[in-house]
């Protein structure tokens, strides 16, 4: 999440510099990434007044302007024709240096003399518009930095919010917590909208036919809605926080995306037939051309927006092209609702599709902020004059929001914390973050979160709250009073076991991801109707070289091995203890295995003697090593597997019974991989293993 330092400061007296406000909200718990600071390519322009705009006596394209520029007036030719006399325009006089390096200089245009020029913002460097002068605020005064009005000098903070803080998904969020950090006051936005006589309800009817999902839909009509580009204040902004900007309908919806935390999307009212709105779910082999240009057909868990004919959005998702707001619109439906997450969760992963706006709804939104920002986004088209709000709001609840009441102990949480705060003082901690505080007696407090903190349920949750605003690096270190017991489960031990003696062989350990594509299966060479072929297929899959759940501990160990040979590493002795997946009713069964791999050398060199190379007879003295380690009477049977070179690979049977594998890996199949040198792998049921190093350890003597 980008958020911009002064549009921050707007909402929060922070009165510290960005790296210590960085600090403080790192210790707090949201993590601050980087502080970029950013300032503007251009320098020395300044606002200027346009006092006179004449016709030049020499050319017809071009205007002479005076211009005040706070000091004395300055006579410029200019080829804009947008400006007139009174205006406020950036004014960049002799020696100011331009966005693309340009450095001014005094020059005679046509017999005229021009000490400088009037800018656009792309000679500016601050956007596209390059048609004309770029027009200022009227109430500024000649003679003022432009970068300083306009706020150009800045910081922006990157915040990794995780994912049980959704409330922090906005500037508004972290300026409240920022305000409970520091202990100062929050000033949100005024909210008034201007409304005309014409009701909202007598141009659209909205119905909700899937409560469920949709507890709450608010729409505003909008009418005489005129499509432009948003003043350049709120295109800044939407850019700063790397959101591409479209039009002033579409920026004022984002703006409150990013300021409120509340997806918004408009509709062109036109284009909905039947004046309607349906939120349902989607009809079977229902399809809709979303705005990227991809029609995606939807499913029936799939919670759609429609009007009287077909789907027009997928909710809380992406509108569709049909009905986004273009140059002709001249009236729109703004939509604010509140999706329920887990159904905006799996509609965006069946379509693969993630959005600023389901990336928000997946992990909850303020249920009773819905109506603020739908008011705020009315407030700022009506303020841009890009529409009129139509009277009344269609508010459509299917049951009112109640916030849980949490018991909170001073005691517990003392407890827990290894502090001695008192009721009163968590009680102050807890009214900074805005949460309702009541004392119950015996040093017990009732506690009401607000709306947007969905992460706040239980007591717990309330701990770490204080715990937060108190500091982490408050709380005192305070060690355990009982001595920690050694060692762990039977079964850790049996593992632990099991590195120890494959680490005194010197193998390292791999940890490896249990995922294998087709593409991987082909170039291992399993043969199709291969029990390894029929592995786990992931519904939900990284990507189609990882779709699979593994069948065999050996591709990822070869992809291991691959890597380290492309880095040089040619010499490599790993094992992993790891899972394997075969399909099975109702769920996957699972199989814990041990592999281990080698390649290349396997001693170093010596005066004594040659340096020893993996090979199978070296790798099955490393197995047999493991089994009399374990008690297991081991035997080899010759057999012809996949991946294995010819007559070098062997079934291993333990006490009769098939207990693994063991080969040379075809010189085909690590070539395909990158590896040439030999690649010799076991695999081995790993529950026998450790079931062996479990026995009771049997005195030998030793030899004579």
């Amino acid at each position: 999440m980008k958020i911009p330092f002064n549009w921050l400061s707007e909402y929060v007296s922070i009165g510290l510099p960005p790296g210590e406000l960085a600090e403080r909200l790192t210790a707090s718990g949201l993590e601050v990434e980087a502080i970029t600071p950013v300032s503007p390519s251009f320098s020395g322009v300044v606002t200027g007044r346009i006092l006179a705009v004449e016709p030049h006596p020499n050319a017809d394209r071009l205007s002479l302007c005076r211009v005040d520029n706070g000091a004395r007036e300055i006579k410029i030719v200019c080829g804009a024709k947008n400006m007139k006399a009174g205006d406020i325009a950036p004014f960049a006089p002799v020696g100011a240096r331009l966005a693309d390096g340009t450095a001014l200089k005094a020059a005679t245009l046509r017999g005229i003399p021009s000490e400088g020029m009037l800018c656009s913002e792309r000679e500016l460097g601050l956007g596209n518009e390059g048609g004309g002068i770029m027009i200022l605020a009227p109430e500024l005064t000649p003679g003022r930095d432009l970068a300083g009005v306009l706020g150009l000098n800045d910081w922006i903070l990157e915040i990794n919010v995780t994912p049980n803080r959704p409330d922090c998904l906005s500037v508004i969020g972290i300026a409240r917590e920022v305000a409970a950090i520091l202990g100062r006051p929050l000033s949100l936005p005024e909210i008034g909208v201007r409304e005309s006589k014409v009701r909202a309800g007598t141009r659209v009817t909205v119905r909700v036919d899937d409560a469920e999902q949709c507890p709450r839909y608010c729409a505003r009509v909008m009418g005489d809605v005129a499509v432009a580009p948003a003043p350049f204040w709120m295109r800044h902004r939407l850019c700063q926080a790397g959101v591409r900007v479209v039009n002033n309908i579409v920026d004022a919806t984002n703006y409150v995306l990013l300021e409120y935390g509340q997806p918004l999307h408009a509709f062109d009212l036109a284009a909905l037939r039947g004046g309607r709105i349906v939120v349902r779910a989607a009809g079977a082999g229902e399809r809709i051309v979303m705005i990227d240009g991809i029609a995606r057909e939807l499913g029936g868990e799939t919670l759609v927006i429609a009007d009287s004919e077909r789907p027009v959005a997928v909710a809380g998702v992406m509108g569709g092209r049909e009905s986004e707001i273009a140059a002709g619109t001249r009236e729109i439906l703004i939509e604010s609702a509140f999706f329920r997450p887990q159904a905006i969760r799996r509609t965006a992963a069946r379509l693969g599709l993630l959005t600023d706006s389901s990336y928000r709804f997946e992990r909850g939104v303020d249920p009773c902020g819905v109506r603020t920002a739908l008011d705020r986004a009315a407030q700022l088209i009506t303020r841009m004059g890009a529409g009129e709000s139509l009277r009344g709001v269609i508010d459509i609840r299917a049951r009112a929001f109640r916030a849980p009441r949490i018991m909170l102990r001073a005691s517990r949480l003392n407890a827990l914390l290894g502090t001695s705060l008192s009721p009163a003082k968590i009680k102050n901690d807890l009214t900074r973050l805005r949460i309702e505080v009541t004392p119950k007696g015996k040093g017990t407090l009732a506690a009401v979160p607000p709306s947007y903190r969905v992460d706040i349920k239980e007591e717990i949750d309330l701990v770490e709250e204080v715990a937060r605003i108190e500091g982490y690096d408050q709380i005192p270190t305070i060690p355990p009073r009982s001595a920690a017991a050694e060692g762990g489960s039977a079964l850790a031990c049996a593992r632990e076991g099991v590195r120890v003696i494959l680490a005194g062989l010197g193998f390292s350990e791999a940890i490896c991801l249990s995922f294998v594509g087709a593409a991987e299966m082909d170039r291992l060479g399993w043969p199709s109707g291969d029990p390894l072929r029929s592995a786990v297929r992931i519904q939900n899959p990284m990507s189609e070289e990882l779709a699979f759940l593994r069948s065999s501990m050996l591709p990822p160990l070869m992809r291991s091995l691959a890597l380290n040979a492309s880095r040089g590493n040619g010499d490599l002795r790993l094992f992993e203890l790891g899972t394997v997946f075969t399909p099975a009713a109702p769920v996957p069964r699972e199989e814990e295995r041990l592999a281990i791999a080698a390649t290349g050398s396997v001693r170093a060199l010596h005066w004594s003697g040659a340096p020893g190379t993996a090979d199978f007879s070296y790798l099955k003295g490393v197995v047999e090593t493991l089994a009399a380690e374990a008690g297991t009477a081991l035997s080899c049977e010759r057999a012809a597997l996949p991946s294995c070179h010819p007559g070098r690979c062997a079934i291993l049977l333990r006490d009769g019974t098939r207990w693994g594998w063991l080969g040379e890996i075809h010189p085909r199949v690590a070539g395909a991989y990158g590896v040439k040198t030999p690649v010799v792998f076991a695999e081995l049921g790993a529950s026998a293993l450790f079931n062996g190093l479990l026995r009771e350890p049997r005195y030998t003597p030793l030899p004579r």
